[in-house]
């Protein structure tokens, strides 16, 4: 009866199952049927359903809220706001060689002043880790154990701030590995700078170089001419700079008279005052230096060849030799690679498994 007057003053079926079953052991159930009645009969003033507040991630050691940097910004930098290695700016957009010139030439003197030191830095480590009686091998397993060492201490006495400090994706780590690849694309630019072989009076030159570099090195020990060799990079630019008028003129007055008398000598001749020497050398030097010796006797032959009696060997000798190892080595090298990519020997993306 109760029912039927209920529904005759038009109250909803739903809060009247609802109210009757309030108390009852079975009202969790009861209030599920009654939510999905209301639901069934489109009931014109549905309960709000409270909306729950997003999660906010716990700082743990798999989100660290402090490591989430933006490395990746497309916001443009401004004088205030430098790029930050490894940011915005691709490699492409950076000029290597201007960089180490403005550096070694004092242009930025912080910049310049911050590589000077550090340079000096390293080599006091790397002169303490030559003297020392410590192999490389023991001293690396000194340095792990360090940091194995104060690890434990920062976990016994902080252990919510250890969880979160790891290695791996920090902010730390990622500028270690733009640091590292800004420093090989600087090496790359400089060795396709003085390396690349297509100039001869320059490959002369830096062969020359390298080849007295090496001899030094022999006669000096090795952190003494890394020493020597860091200290005239910051220094001797500089000098040459403020002195080039008189450098120059001075240089130049003396290649000009020894290249007055030597071209006066016929080609022969020339050829003799160089080979000579070098086939000395080739008997006194070791096996080594013997086959540098070969090399900058031709890189001193292309500098004084005629281009079109160097064009035509080359035409006809090299360039089919090129031919030839090109045709053998491409399908060694595609052998190596599909031997790398099938056996996974480097670290590669894997495959989602279907």
């Amino acid at each position: 009866m109760a029912d039927t007057a209920d529904h005759a003053l038009g109250k909803d079926p739903v809060e009247v199952v609802k109210n009757e079953l309030a108390d009852t052991p079975v009202a969790g159930a009861a209030k599920q049927v009654a939510t999905e009645m209301k639901t069934a009969f489109g009931s014109p003033q549905p309960e709000p359903v409270p909306e729950k507040p997003a999660p906010v991630p716990a700082a743990t050691p798999d989100v660290n809220p402090a490591k989430q940097l933006n490395f990746t910004s497309h916001v443009p930098a401004t004088p205030s706001t430098p790029p930050m290695v490894g940011g915005t700016a691709s490699s492409e957009d950076v000029d290597y060689v201007a960089f180490i010139n403005e550096t070694l030439m004092w242009t930025n003197k912080v910049r310049s002043t911050f590589y000077f030191v550090a340079g000096l830095l390293a080599w006091v480590v790397v002169r303490a880790v030559s003297k020392s009686d410590t192999t490389l091998f023991t001293g690396l397993c000194y340095v792990l154990l360090a940091s194995l060492f104060w690890n434990f201490l920062r976990a016994a006495m902080a252990p919510a701030f250890a969880a979160r400090c790891t290695w791996a994706h920090s902010a730390v780590t990622r500028f270690a590995v733009s640091a590292s690849a800004a420093t090989i694309n600087a090496a790359a630019a400089l060795h396709d700078r003085h390396l690349h072989g297509i100039d001869p009076l320059h490959t002369l030159e830096v062969g020359l170089g390298l080849w007295v570099l090496s001899l030094l090195g022999r006669a000096l020990p090795f952190v003494t001419l890394l020493l020597l060799l860091h200290l005239g990079a910051f220094t001797l630019p500089v000098a040459y700079k403020f002195n080039k008028a008189r450098v120059d003129s001075l240089v130049a007055d003396v290649y000009g008279k020894a290249q007055a008398q030597y071209e006066k000598l016929d080609r022969r001749v020339r050829a003799t005052a160089v080979l000579v020497p070098m086939a000395l050398l080739f008997v006194l030097l070791p096996a080594l230096d013997r086959l540098v010796a070969v090399f900058v006797c031709l890189a001193y032959g292309r500098v004084w060849a005629k281009p079109d009696e160097f064009a035509s060997f080359q035409k006809k000798r090299l360039e089919p030799v090129g031919a030839t190892l090109h045709k053998a080595m491409t399908p060694l090298t595609g052998t190596v690679t599909t031997t790398l990519n099938k056996y996974e020997i480097t670290p590669t993306p894997r495959k989602k498994k279907m």
